[in-house]
């Protein structure tokens, strides 16, 4: 493993105009072996303890992938059914939108119809009221 160590320094001795104008601030990457810190002596018997590992993991993992997979599917199929219930209401929704319509335009006909009738019932009550009843009485 090699790690970086980054730097930086300036010249603090005093140069000439020209050179204080060109000073450039200088970075240095100094690279730290340590392999030495590490231990690569690994036998065979490890490294397939570490593979079985690694393959029951994967196993596993698959096995809740698909199971996953499996899921998603289901539910990208309830979201189909939904959708197309949706849109059965929305159709159902729209005709009774309609229906609503025509029954308050039904509504206020009959409403004037009768405001008209009641009006039409004083004034005939009315007519009766002023003709005077003339009965004889014949004996």
């Amino acid at each position: 493993m090699k790690k970086a160590m980054m730097t930086t320094w300036s010249e603090s001795e005093e140069s000439s105009e020209e050179e204080n104008e060109k000073e450039v601030a200088n970075m240095c990457f100094i690279a730290i072996d340590e392999l030495d810190e590490v231990n690569f002596n690994f036998s065979d018997e490890d490294m397939h303890d570490v593979f079985e590992e690694l393959y029951e993991d994967f196993e596993k993992l698959s096995l809740k992938n698909n199971s996953l997979k499996k899921k998603i599917q289901d539910l990208e199929k309830e979201l189909e059914e939904m959708k197309e219930k949706f849109s059965i209401v929305e159709i159902y929704k729209t005709h009774l939108e309609k229906e609503n319509e025509i029954l308050k335009k039904k509504n206020e006909w009959l409403t004037s119809s009768l405001s008209i009738f009641s009006c039409g019932q004083k004034s005939f009550e009315m007519i009766l009221a002023s003709q005077k009843c003339v009965l004889t009485n014949k004996d």
